[in-house]
């Protein structure tokens, strides 16, 4: 029998709740990685989240995994979102093109950035602006796929939405330093 370990694979047809789950049950961090990696890519072409929440919420239902680990996996299946909407929300549109302006005026390169507090006073105000509105697009996001009570939590305590998220990152990937996506 070869020991050779077969390539990992690129075209996984089964349905979120039962790649997920697979995800869930992989002792190796390493391939448990590679697992997350493939949904992430598939997400940013499909830009498709409904179905990826959904199956997080039926496993946690199924005791497969925790509540925060569904805020975690919101967290990361709402990445798509986000990015879709960068180059498309004429709002967002708006706020990168006066961060870009921000940034030229200070010498910054393009994909420079002031961590929170250490910029000018306007970037921000701009990075502000920016977060309310990727929070209200994903907010929208949740309710268009029927997560209405995700979307009201989103909306009423995004710090107690945070918090849920990094708990649910260490039922994801254990509390091993540097674990997981």
């Amino acid at each position: 029998m070869s020991r050779r370990r077969a390539v990992p694979r690129t075209d996984d047809k089964r349905p979120p709740v039962a790649r997920l789950r697979s995800l869930l049950e992989e002792p190796d961090r390493e391939r448990k990685g590679r697992m997350m990696n493939h949904i992430r890519r598939e997400l940013d072409e499909t830009r498709e989240p409904g179905p990826w929440i959904a199956a997080a919420r039926t496993l946690a239902a199924e005791g497969v995994t925790t509540e925060n680990a569904v805020y975690y996996f919101v967290e990361i299946f709402l990445e798509c979102v986000t990015l879709a909407s960068m180059g498309r929300d004429p709002e967002m549109v708006l706020i990168e093109q006066a961060m870009d302006e921000l940034r030229q005026e200070y010498g910054l390169e393009e994909d420079e950035d002031w961590r929170l507090g250490e910029g000018p006073p306007e970037w921000d105000a701009l990075n502000d602006a920016w977060n309310a509105r990727d929070d209200a697009i994903r907010v929208e996001t949740l309710r268009a796929v029927g997560q209405h009570d995700l979307a009201d939590a989103l909306e009423r305590d995004r710090e107690g939405c945070e918090e849920r998220d990094s708990a649910g990152h260490f039922d994801v990937w254990g509390r091993e330093e540097g674990a997981g996506g």
